[in-house]
């Protein structure tokens, strides 16, 4: 039996808490002792996982 679905399935995305920063203005901050450079108004949560730190 071959069943097709007439809906979109859900895609699994990774919540970075808030949208991306637009801001052309360079920070660096360390978390859990890496330096990591984002964009100015970038949350931490956000910097820590583009950076490749979890957070829990």
């Amino acid at each position: 039996m071959n069943i097709k679905a007439d809906f979109p399935t859900l895609v699994e995305e990774i919540d970075y808490g808030t949208p991306e920063s637009r801001a052309t203005k360079q920070i660096t901050l360390t978390v859990d002792g890496r330096s990591i450079t984002v964009p100015e108004g970038t949350s931490i949560r956000r910097a820590a996982m583009e950076g490749g730190v979890e957070i829990p």
